[in-house]
């Protein structure tokens, strides 16, 4: 019964994890007694429409291509209107909790920013920009667990190193090294079945037995992750580590895991990376404009951002929050008042040392000329050269030359201060 127990777990997400392969121990610039950078990836999955999100407001044609869903230059009796960030771009007024982040310089959008490659297949762009490996469908390990390998200086990565803030691994963090899925909150409260993980793994009554040389690798890779899981549960279960205000969490799973994530933040327990997907962008019908679908979850992700970030304090020099999709929509609405799957899109960073209050990336504007397949944003920011920058700076990690396959990443100038 405790073995079909564990494989049923498993198999729902209760806790992932891979086999160690050696790492190429390059030792990152920080101080031994300074807690390292968090980066906290944040997917929405199903393609979000970058131009509600970061709205082009100075470009008439933008209410041309979009009558009915385009954000107002200015507040109307239909809603609120776009909040301004300089003379051509502002966010959507859903996205008020972040003004102060942006006014502190501490909010960087960029605009134009995506994968080269021509699909419009969420799987395929997903897979892709996790893998960080565009068109090659034999790469199998996360860009951002491939850092963490190359990054581990001989094991000494704290026990709460990488987190999935969900029950399944995203493919970014899947691959060599170990990192940890969170399980949904009625199995991580569940004491009953988290008891039997004891006893499967060589202890009793909860307790783990030492390591024993020889050990079958699966049992010891279990006790690892329960060991882990158990860390994390003792983390967000303390009384100290409950929010320290900021703003309040939106009462959803984004917010809850948000919650749990700053606990762990504060701890000092060493995170490095964590990753959190947010479902429901895929917006081909009823989007909604400065009220509606999209409205309400920008309106919980802005809101959970800014409760976070207020709740880890002094933290948020060393975390960063990126968030980002798998591609952008037509720039034109459709006949059913949404947007269709496009090419270019936008991210978000957050915190840390970006150089907040600009707007970054090459806009190409909205002529139908200077869009792509005549429909969609260009992308003329490959979403590689974020995310190189961001190692290189956040982790004053360089990548090594084979780290995105088949691609030299560039620079992103002026990304951080």
């Amino acid at each position: 019964m405790e073995r079909r127990t564990f494989l049923k777990a498993s198999g729902a997400g209760f806790a992932s994890f891979a086999l160690p392969l050696p790492a190429a121990h390059l030792r990152r610039a920080f101080g031994d007694d300074e807690q390292p950078p968090t980066l906290v990836v944040i997917y929405l999955r199903g393609g979000a429409d970058p131009l509600n999100i970061v709205v082009p407001y100075s470009d008439k044609r933008y209410y041309e291509l979009r009558p009915t869903i385009a954000i107002p230059p200015e507040d109307t009796a239909e809603g609120a209107g776009v909040l301004r960030l300089d003379g051509d771009f502002g966010l959507h007024p859903a996205m008020a909790s972040l003004m102060p982040y942006w006014e502190d310089e501490k909010l960087a959008p960029i605009v134009n920013v995506g994968s080269p490659h021509p699909t419009r297949s969420h799987f395929d762009a997903q897979d892709f920009m996790e893998y960080a490996a565009p068109g090659l469908r034999t790469v199998r390990a996360g860009w951002l667990n491939r850092f963490l390998a190359a990054s581990d200086d001989a094991g000494e990565g704290g026990d709460l190193r990488a987190l999935a803030m969900q029950g399944l691994l995203p493919r970014s963090l899947r691959g060599a090294y170990t990192a940890l899925a969170v399980p949904e909150q009625k199995v991580l409260g569940d004491e009953e079945l988290l008891d039997l993980y004891g006893p499967l793994y060589g202890g009793a009554g909860g307790t783990m037995e030492p390591r024993r040389e020889g050990e079958d690798v699966l049992i010891d890779a279990g006790r690892d992750t329960f060991e882990t899981l158990e860390r994390f549960r003792e983390i967000v279960g303390r009384k100290e580590g409950r929010s320290r205000g900021g703003g309040r969490y939106p009462s959803d799973g984004l917010g809850s895991a948000l919650r749990d994530l700053a606990r762990v933040v504060r701890s000092g327990a060493g995170l490095e990376v964590a990753a959190l997907d947010v479902g429901g962008w895929d917006t081909h019908a009823a989007q909604g404009g400065a009220r509606g679908g999209m409205a309400n979850r920008l309106r919980s992700l802005a809101d959970a951002l800014a409760a976070f970030m207020g709740d880890i304090g002094p933290h948020a020099k060393r975390t960063l929050v990126m968030v980002m999709t798998e591609f952008g929509r037509t720039c034109r609405e459709n006949g059913n008042s949404g947007t269709d799957h496009g090419h270019g899109s936008a991210m978000l960073l957050l915190g840390g040392d970006v150089a907040g209050g600009r707007v970054h990336g090459k806009w190409t504007g909205l002529a139908e000329a200077n869009l792509y397949q005549r429909r969609d944003l260009e992308v003329t920011t490959d979403f590689r050269d974020v995310f190189a920058e961001v190692l290189r700076e956040h982790f004053r990690f360089d990548a090594p030359k084979d780290f995105f396959p088949g691609y030299s990443a560039g620079r992103v100038r002026k990304l951080f201060g």
